[in-house]
């Protein structure tokens, strides 16, 4: 039976780091390159030192003594200091959420707007994105009833002729 044990976990949620997505062939089976540029704001960095360090101080309390017995991570040496837990953090994160924002929708004054407010692609007839790529941020809740009704709009204006 593997160990027993709680789990608590730290989530920035709205980070104001931005990734970036590039295609690396024309071929529509080749995976892109994404690049989540995690803590490229210092501001996120700050915020998530803040939440891990609350995490363990609520782990501490004695409250959880008849059930923690220990910590795992972060150690005592990793929280030692603020750059030793930016190592710890760098090293540990990942994202928990489902990827969004990489087909920017926006006026076409925009020139980083992937799509127009109908979800059409930009030069490209008959072809729309209709899913959580469009989002201009991730949203703080699960993406999939947001995408739905994203759908459900995209399809309305395809009845409309729009």
């Amino acid at each position: 039976m593997p160990p027993l044990g709680i789990r608590m976990m730290a989530s920035l949620e709205l980070a104001l780091s931005a990734g970036e997505l590039k295609l690396t062939s024309t071929d529509p089976d080749e995976q892109p390159f994404l690049d989540y540029r995690y803590f490229q704001q210092e501001e996120d960095l700050r915020r998530l030192r803040e939440a891990v360090r609350l995490c363990v101080s609520l782990g501490e309390h004695e409250r959880f003594n008849d059930i923690i017995e220990s910590r795992i991570e972060p150690t005592d040496e990793e929280l030692a200091s603020d750059e030793d837990l930016d190592t710890y953090m760098i090293r540990e994160v990942t994202t928990g959420q489902h990827i969004s924002g990489t087909c920017k929708m926006g006026p076409d004054s925009d020139d980083m707007a992937v799509v127009n407010q109908y979800g059409r692609v930009r030069g490209i007839q008959n072809l729309r994105i209709v899913d959580a790529s469009i989002m201009p941020d991730c949203i703080r809740a699960n993406t999939n009833v947001t995408t739905m009704m994203i759908a459900e709009r995209v399809s309305d204006f395809i009845k409309d002729g729009k």
